[in-house]
Order: structure tokens, then sequence, then C-alpha cells
């Protein structure tokens, strides 16, 4: 259906509203408005990464698509990738590919053939980081013990063990929330709930872990009295706002702050595992080679006589962090954990296990 289809179809189901006011029309009416923002998600793909995957490839006269990579794009130090101009071609930034979608648009990317495409992505990995600066006793030894953080922390929350889907799925976002500085009406928004419900359960959540909100109000009393942030890496970012008396203005650079603390550690983390997983391939004079890096995830692409070994250094330099340990002394109160996804294409992948750091192949 053509977008003039739908919006014709959705005048004569509004009418349709006001007219009849039937449990039917409104039913008819959600019907209508997730086939039309799956129309405008499908528009978007089409023309972003279709279309710009084949401009690009027009454009270099060859089946590949490059990116530019920016170490000074982002306040946090996180790598931006951008889609670069080649004249009228577009490229295609690999940070905003979607994962989840009906037609699998990562699959257009696909390792050499006989080759595999790796996709190793950091698990949790901002709220491990923040267990460890703000030395939240309870979220480590969730962490520590192997267990699902989220579940492990609905649980806490709701003061139950048989947990659902849609507990989970509110810790979940509380957790995320906090990081990114969202409270209570967040919560009732996105989770469709009552703001009194939201509103308790932020307070039950500051019960469950207080060490999170003591870091959190120690970070702003530092950035209010020096007017910067700073991460276990020693990065800094001035925060001049702060002394602005727009209180708005000031709640702005506060949160800007905290979420600097952690999202540049996680991400200096990953861009230091990085670079100690490059120089091991390049000692070892490995044919496979690191091809994007996608904000906590590696892609690399390998043949298969070097799959085993590759996942094996994968394994040691982004969970044990050798490079990170030996050139900032870093010590992590708690584990790293990693999914690592093998198949053909970027798409494909089907995830692969550890046992004792040795791949289950």
């Amino acid at each position: 259906m053509s977008k003039w289809q739908y919006r014709q179809e959705g005048k004569k189901i509004c009418k349709a509203i006001l007219k009849e006011k039937s449990n039917k029309s409104l039913k008819d009416l959600k019907k209508f408005l997730t086939g039309f923002l799956d129309l405008r998600k499908s528009e978007k793909i089409k023309k972003t990464y279709i279309e710009g995957t084949l401009k690009a490839i027009d454009y270099n006269q060859e089946e590949r698509v490059y990116v530019d990579y920016r170490l000074d794009g982002t306040s946090t130090g996180r790598l931006s990738c951008a889609a670069y101009n080649a004249q009228e071609a577009m490229g295609v930034s690999f940070h905003t590919l979607p994962r989840e979608t009906k037609s699998n648009v990562r699959s257009i990317f696909t390792a050499p053939p006989g080759w595999s495409f790796l996709t190793v992505d950091y698990a949790a990995m901002e709220l491990r980081v923040l267990s460890h600066i703000a030395k939240e006793g309870r979220m480590q030894t969730a962490f520590v013990e192997g267990e699902d953080l989220h579940t492990y922390t609905a649980k806490l929350l709701f003061n139950k063990d048989k947990i659902t889907k849609n507990d989970r799925q509110i810790a979940k976002t509380v957790s995320f929330l906090i990081v990114y500085g969202g409270g209570a009406f967040n919560l009732s928004e996105t989770m469709g709930i009552p703001m009194k419900r939201a509103e308790k359960i932020i307070k039950n959540y500051q019960n469950v872990y207080p060490g999170i909100f003591e870091y959190m109000e120690f970070i702003n009393e530092f950035i209010k009295d020096n007017g910067y942030a700073y991460t276990i890496f020693g990065r800094k970012r001035n925060l001049p706002d702060v002394g602005s008396k727009d209180r708005s203005v000031v709640n702005r650079a506060l949160r800007q702050g905290l979420n600097f603390t952690i999202q540049s550690s996680a991400s200096d983390i990953l861009l230091g595992s990085l670079v100690g997983l490059h120089q091991r391939m390049k000692d070892l004079k490995m044919a496979s080679r690191i091809v994007a890096t996608v904000h906590d995830s590696i892609e690399l692409v390998a043949p298969p006589e070097e799959l085993e070994v590759l996942a094996v250094l994968i394994y040691d330099e982004l969970v044990n962090y050798p490079y990170i340990r030996d050139k900032f002394n870093i010590h992590l109160d708690v584990p790293l954990a990693i999914d690592l996804e093998v198949g053909k294409s970027f798409g494909d992948g089907k995830l692969i296990t550890f046992k004792d750091g040795q791949p289950v192949l």
C-alpha cells in the first residue's frame, strides 16, 4: 500500500471512529497506525541502506562500501562512523544499520566467499562500568555470579522470584533510564504504566541499588564544583553550562556529565581491546581482518583455518582485557562478557559459546 492509499485509509478510519465510537474502529486505527509506521521504516531502509549501498557500489566501481571513522566525532570519545559523501553517492554508516528488520538489511554485508563474518558485542557493558565506578555491591554480585542482571534486578524491585517478561523489561528500562538521567515520567511513558506506579518503582530501585544514587550525587557535586567530569581512563569533559542560571541548562549538563563517566569509559574499554586485538592479529600475520566497529561491537572477517584462533584472541582481548590492564593499570571489579556471532554475513550470525576461554564451534 502506498503513502497516498494509507492516508485515504486513515481518513476513513478516523471518520468511522468519530461516527461510531466503537472498539472495532479503535482496533482498526491501531492496525492502521502500526502498518503506517512499518511503511515509514521500510521506506527509510530502502532509501538510506539499499539505495545508499547501491550508489556507493556504483561510485566505487566495486562491491564494497567504505565508511568514515572519526576520532573526534563525539564528546564521549566514542568513535563516530559517518556515511561518506562521494559526489552524488552517499556511503552507508554502519552505526545506524538497524538490527531487527523484516528485510534483515544487515545481511547485505557479507564476508568474502568461503570466509566467516564475526560480530562481537560487549554484554551489558555500560551497566558493568556503572557497577564498577559506583561500587554498587548488589549489582556487582549479579555480574560476578553470572546472573541475568535485569531478571536479578526485577526480583529485588518487585520482591518476588517468579518474574514475567514485562517485569524484566521494566527493570531493564529503569536501569538505562537512571544511566541516561531519566525518571518516573520517562518510565511511565515508555512502559505505559501509571505515574504513581512508576514513582514507586524508581523509589524501590533507589533502595535496591543505593550505591548508584550515591555515585550520582557525588558526580553531580563534583561537576558543580569543578565544571568538568572525568572517567576511569582520565578522559575529561568540560561542562561550563553547569554554571548557568537556567536550571534546565544545569540539569542537562549534569546528565551529560554522568553519562560521560559511564559511556566514555565503556567506549575506551572497547577501543583499548580493539587496539590489543589488532596488534595480536598483526603479530600472528593473520589474513583475518577487522572491518568495522559499531558502538560496543567489533566486526571481523576470517578464513576457515583461522576462525578458532581468532575467536580465542577475541575472547582474551575483550573479556580479559590484557592491553588495558598493561597500558592503563585498570582492573575492573566485575567480569566482562561478550556475545560472539559467526555467519556468512553481518545479519545471519549464530551465537558461539565459550568454555574456559575456548570457543565451542
